[in-house]
């Protein structure tokens, strides 16, 4: 058949070209190398980075109240066993010694702890600040810090709220909240508030979130987790990039004069564009394939269950071929291919693996990313391939790639009609 035998030509084509061979398989694997000795001594032993310790200079100058001192229970915090391996804390009742201590970098960061703390909090209208005074040549330690200091605030800001709601529940029933109950929510839900914060950091501040992916079993770590998801974005960008250039041999026919002495002879016009989309899809698939058992056996990726990681591999195939038909209908010459698909390639790509490389930023900026990452083709992608190694199964990556086929037959159905259109 002839369509086979021009799938044929342009599978031979692409494995022979230098560019698809770097670009295709080598870059991927050579980026995801990069970073997994980048950041090989997170793996080493397998209880995340190596953080030097950060030395705090603490100022108590809460009043506290009867039974009860905010302050206090701040300091208790800083001076646990979970984070004494983490922080070296001094404790100083003068402001003034503490900031001079920063000033000489004999302390990384300094928390003042205002007298009125506590009074603040049984206060409706109460406000009062905690302040952090760091070295300027320090910012992941005193991050660190800031993000503890900054969670005990919040659990005290909660506090007041439910204070509040108490004193107007019992109000409105005509009865008035004792100042011994006030304190006793305030404590509860003030210890409550730290030991959720601690379970969910696991006893330290877990400002960077990496998951390590489920199915790889006990021995996941960090490094694994890391790598696992940067070589997930890099085979999704680059397989989109692929699936543009093969198709892209249409222009290049077209300008050279063959596809028009193509069309003179008993060739359909079906069959010519099935076989470069043949042709395309088998070279998607064999990049894919290489990609993901190579980077199994090299970093040990588990990339999931068979089933629900073929129907994600197909659903990205298919988009990816499908997408480049759809660009490279929209084109005129190869010279406005070497734009677009340098130009909108690269920033939808970039756009749909931000969530890769924001891993750890606030939760309220990561479904604002999420949903940025998922106006892209590139996202919907990567979200399938991120399922799978979070240890999701079938249930889980049915809406990526529903969504990757839905979108991969709209591109292939105006590509091929844009197409046939044009050789018409």
């Amino acid at each position: 058949m002839k369509m086979l035998d021009i799938a044929g030509k342009d599978l031979l084509r692409a494995m022979r070209s230098f560019a698809f061979v770097a670009l295709g398989f080598a870059v991927p694997l050579l980026v995801s190398g990069i970073f997994y000795f980048a950041f090989g001594n997170v793996g080493a032993g397998g209880d995340g980075f190596d953080l030097p310790t950060i030395r705090v200079q603490v100022v108590n100058l809460d009043e506290g109240g009867p039974g009860f001192a905010a302050g206090q229970m701040l300091v208790q915090i800083l001076t646990s066993e979970d984070l004494t391996s983490l922080f070296q804390v001094t404790q100083v009742d003068d402001p003034a010694r503490a900031r001079a201590a920063v000033d000489r970098q004999d302390a990384d960061v300094a928390i003042l702890i205002p007298a009125d703390l506590t009074a603040a909090l049984f206060d409706p209208g109460g406000r009062a600040a905690v302040e952090l005074y760091q070295d300027p040549t320090q910012t992941l330690g005193p991050g660190i810090v800031k993000g503890l200091v900054q969670q005990f605030v919040d659990g005290f800001a909660g506090s007041k709220i439910v204070i509040e709601v108490a004193r107007q529940q019992f109000g409105a029933h005509g009865q008035a909240v004792s100042d011994a109950a006030v304190q006793a929510l305030a404590a509860q839900y003030g210890a409550w508030a730290a030991d959720l914060g601690s379970s969910q950091q696991g006893g330290t501040t877990a400002l960077v979130e990496v998951r390590p992916p489920a199915g790889a079993g006990e021995s996941a770590d960090l490094l694994t987790s890391i790598v696992s998801m940067i070589m997930a974005g890099m085979m999704v960008f680059f397989v989109f990039f692929s699936g543009a250039t093969t198709v892209q041999t249409l222009l290049q026919e077209e300008e050279g004069g063959t596809l028009a002495r193509l069309f003179t002879t008993p060739t359909p016009i079906s069959a010519v564009l099935g076989g470069r989309i043949l042709a395309s899809l088998v070279t998607l698939v064999l990049q894919v394939v290489v990609l993901l058992v190579a980077s199994a056996l090299i970093f040990g990726i588990h990339w999931g269950q068979p089933l629900p990681l073929a129907l994600t591999t197909l659903g990205l195939v298919l988009l990816a071929a499908s997408f480049g038909l759809f660009l490279a209908s929209m084109l005129r010459s190869t010279r406005q291919g070497g734009v677009v698909f340098g130009g909108v390639l690269t920033i939808l790509g970039m756009v749909g693996m931000i969530n890769i490389f924001t891993a750890g930023a606030p939760s309220t900026s990561r479904g604002t990313l999420d949903i940025i990452s998922h106006l892209t083709p590139h996202g919907w992608a990567v979200d399938g391939y991120l399922r799978l190694l979070d240890g999701g199964g079938l249930g889980d990556v049915l809406l990526p790639v529903a969504v990757t086929l839905a979108l991969a037959a709209a591109f292939f159905l105006v590509g091929l009609f844009r197409f046939r259109k044009r050789f018409a």
